[in-house]
């Protein structure tokens, strides 16, 4: 994780990371402090803001947690997000690269059932499969070779959406649909006509929007 961040981040990346911890009672929270205290009180959201740092922390049930969340967090501000973990949602997600560490030789064989697509294995250099052809890095001696074969993969994606960044996507749960040139002209007039009737909003054309659907309780 801290190689391929400091890699993507060296290549003028905008990098977001997260980590799965699945201890239940796991807090980033410290007890007695203030932020603790709100939390205790009934606080659904607490923030704490600093001079360099702002920390949101969310009392909420993530046991039926989507991706489509992380993404909406960070999406607007960063060009990559890196997940440690979360083997139940990105296991065989095809939309997901995945960088598999492997401890013991026999591995190989196991996580290519379990993980699908599987850019690369991360192994120490005297753990080598006997027929593999995914490459096999040893982060801690070849930090750039793991780099590279990830810019290589998200590299172009990355582009395409810097110089599409003015037109429209449509995102159906976590799954970007596909649509053609025409069709996204046509949503995104269609959208901000609606929106140009509201007197709260001053529309330019140039404006970043998010419409979520949720079901009713």
């Amino acid at each position: 994780m801290e190689a391929i961040t400091r890699g993507l981040t060296e290549k003028g990346y905008r990098v977001a990371t997260a980590k799965h911890i699945p201890e239940a009672d796991f807090t980033i929270d410290t007890k007695e402090k203030d932020t603790w205290k709100h939390a205790q009180a009934g606080a659904h959201i607490v923030f704490a803001v600093a001079p360099k740092e702002l920390t949101i922390i969310r009392k909420m049930d993530t046991t039926r947690f989507d991706l489509g969340f992380l993404v909406q967090q960070c999406e607007n501000e960063v060009d990559v997000l890196i997940l440690e973990g979360f083997r139940k949602l990105v296991a065989k997600n095809p939309l997901i690269p995945k960088v598999v560490t492997i401890k013991k030789t026999a591995e190989f064989a196991e996580t290519q059932k379990a993980f699908k697509p599987i850019l690369a294995f991360e192994a120490p250099s005297n753990l080598r499969a006997k027929k593999s052809r995914i490459p096999i890095v040893d982060a801690l001696k070849e930090p750039d070779k793991l780099v590279e074969i990830v810019d290589k993969r998200v590299g172009p994606i990355i582009l395409k959406r810097k110089a599409e960044k003015d037109e429209l996507d449509v995102r159906f749960d976590e799954r970007i649909l596909p649509l053609n040139p025409f069709v996204q002209q046509y949503v995104r007039n269609v959208v901000l006509a609606m929106l140009s009737e509201l007197k709260t909003a001053k529309i330019q054309g140039n404006e970043r929007i998010s419409i979520r659907i949720k079901k009713k309780e």
